[in-house]
């Protein structure tokens, strides 16, 4: 038996219970794996492998490297990605020709903007498709450039080679996918939780919202029971693979609602604060991991997803 105390109010006899630290540690799920996702992101994958290889087979000389800079609006962006080229040493070598020849220099420009103006300027058109061509034996290039930098700026057998292998290409297209892919899987993984949450819900007649601000917190919540200004019981989601200072920024969100919530059952209004956390990404930050538990009035993961159902069931008379 445990009894669960909420606002103040001791509830016996229930089969809600807060995971202890250890035990939400020991059930993370290091990676959620989507079969659906899995086949989506494939093929995204083979079919823009696919188109990009089409273009870049057709460059075989500085007249196509141009037809093909002129053609595709991603090429600069492709071609130092393939090329292994040094994107932020790239737009260096760019400022320094804009210098050199006498362009108004503002500011520096970002990959879209030196194509832009290679369209429209033949002197930076030429300037630039030089740099990418044969820069590294440029005997001017080699007077103001270390050889460092111009290594890999030189379209020779061997880089012409990297840029037409598939698996160059598909590398290059896997990392420009690592935003759609996690967005996916973060999609998937509220489906999920939601498909939980709105079984539980009907079972109770409840109303639940996601992805909307609550008032009292002025910040969005994951879910909400029933209302965003009426919050019953609060859940945020968060799933993470790799680590990143947006987890520090959920344990600072953690300890706000903490405060918020225990101010409000002072005044007689009881919110239930529940924190669904998982992924590898949460053993590489412990210490964020540890302080969301301890604002949180309860705790999930995927391997203890069942709890959210006694939660609710605990609670229903305050819901």
């Amino acid at each position: 038996m445990y009894i669960i105390t909420i606002g103040g109010s001791n509830m016996a006899d229930t089969k809600a219970r807060k995971l202890t630290y250890d035990e939400l540690f020991n059930s993370t799920t290091m990676f959620y794996i989507n079969q659906g996702c899995e086949e989506s992101i494939k093929k995204t994958i083979d079919e823009q492998t696919a188109d990009i290889l089409d273009g870049l087979k057709s460059i075989s000389s500085k007249e196509t490297l141009k037809q093909y800079i002129i053609d595709h609006k991603d090429s600069l962006d492709r071609l130092t990605s393939v090329a292994e080229i040094s994107e932020e040493r790239f737009k260096r070598m760019v400022s320094m020709i804009r210098k050199d020849r006498g362009f108004v220099f503002a500011t520096e420009w970002g990959l879209s903007k030196i194509r832009s103006a290679m369209m429209e300027s033949p002197a930076m058109m030429e300037s630039v498709l030089n740099l990418i061509w044969d820069g590294k034996n440029d005997p001017k290039m080699q007077a103001c450039i270390p050889p460092f930098y111009l290594e890999n700026m030189a379209m020779d057998a061997s880089t012409l080679a990297k840029i037409k292998d598939e698996g160059s290409v598909r590398q290059l297209v896997k990392r420009g996918l690592e935003g759609t892919y996690s967005n996916m899987i973060g999609d998937a993984i509220l489906a999920d939780i939601e498909k939980e949450l709105k079984r539980v819900c009907a079972k109770h007649g409840l109303e639940y919202q996601k992805n909307v601000r609550i008032p009292k917190l002025d910040r969005a919540v994951s879910f909400v029971l029933e209302s965003p200004t009426n919050p019953k019981l609060i859940l945020d989601v968060s799933y993470s693979v790799t680590t990143s200072s947006s987890q520090g920024s959920k344990k600072e969100a953690a300890r706000k609602t903490e405060a918020v919530i225990k101010a409000e059952r002072e005044a007689g209004n009881k919110i239930i604060f529940v924190n669904f956390l998982d992924g590898a990404g949460w053993i590489g930050r412990q210490a964020d991991m540890r302080e969301i538990h301890r604002c949180s009035d309860y705790v999930l993961n995927f391997q203890n997803m069942g709890l959210l159902e006694d939660i609710i069931d605990a609670h229903i008379n305050e819901l």
